[in-house]
This record gives structure tokens, sequence and C-alpha cells, in this order.
């Protein structure tokens, strides 16, 4: 049987993802927020031994172009890091929220991606971004930046 596009999309790989770090998005910057969004996350996947991806997962925002608020995820349906040198990782999943409306305060979707740039002492800063849907599928939170002080791998 070949898989849907859609199904061989959320096959998680041997991965893992640890780190935090605030992320300055510099432009735009309005005066009412920091411009920063701060993520903390550990999160790996063995399908060796796991089921499932697990771990936690984090987003504070205070962006000028989204919700200023608390993303805390609740599963993880995809994880998967690709390449040695500069590793890429990509997370999917359900997230619980503070700032989204309360029918959908417990189901929104998030999607993450790490590049790690500086693993192997390159100049080129990592790049972290995400985005945010609540229930209805509108966008409630986003941001991707070069910036910042990240300290997180992707194996």
């Amino acid at each position: 049987m070949i898989p849907s596009p859609a199904q061989a999309f959320h096959v998680s790989g041997l991965s893992k993802a640890k780190g935090k770090g605030n992320v300055l998005v510099s432009s735009p910057k309005p005066a009412l927020s920091s411009g920063v969004f701060h993520i903390d996350m550990n999160v790996s996947f063995d399908p060796e031994k796991d089921i499932y991806p697990a771990g936690t997962l984090s987003i504070q925002t205070d962006l000028g172009d989204g919700n200023k608020g608390i993303f805390i995820a609740s599963t993880f349906e995809l994880i998967n890091a690709f390449a040695k040198q500069d590793p890429i990782i990509y997370l999917t999943g359900q997230c619980k929220s503070n700032v989204v409306p309360a029918a959908c305060s417990d189901s929104c979707r998030y999607w993450v991606m790490i590049v790690n740039n500086t693993r192997n002492n390159h100049r080129t800063p990592d790049i972290v971004g995400f985005c945010i849907h609540d229930c209805n599928g509108n966008r409630v939170a986003y941001g991707t930046s070069l910036y910042g002080n990240t300290d997180a791998t992707a194996n």
C-alpha cells in the first residue's frame, strides 16, 4: 500500500531537539511589543523504543504581528531532523494557549523549524521559526528570525 502524502509527511524519524532561547524579530517592531519570542524545548523520538514523539515545548510570544501569550505543546505528531553538518528539525502537533477563544484553548496547532547553523562553528546564525493556528484555522502567532540567543540542537 502506498501512503498518501499526508501520511508520509507525518512519519517521525530518529530525532531529538533540546534547547531554549530568546529570538529577536527586529522588523517590524511596534512600540507595544518587545519583538521577542522565547522557545524552550526538549523533544525526542527513537523508533526503536518510542511509539510517539514525546517531550516538552513552550513558546512565549511578544511580537507585533500576533497574539502575545504562551503556547504549550500538548502533543507531538511529527519530529524530523535532517542533515549532519547543520541540522534542521521540524516539529508539529497540538498546543494549549491562554490567548485564543476558550473553545479553541486546548486545540491549537503548531509548527516549529530550527536550523542549527552554529553547531560546527559556522558564522551563519541559527534560524528559528514557528506558526500557530487556532482550532478554526486562524493564524494566532508566528515568527522567524536569524537573530537571538538560541542554543537548540537537532540530532
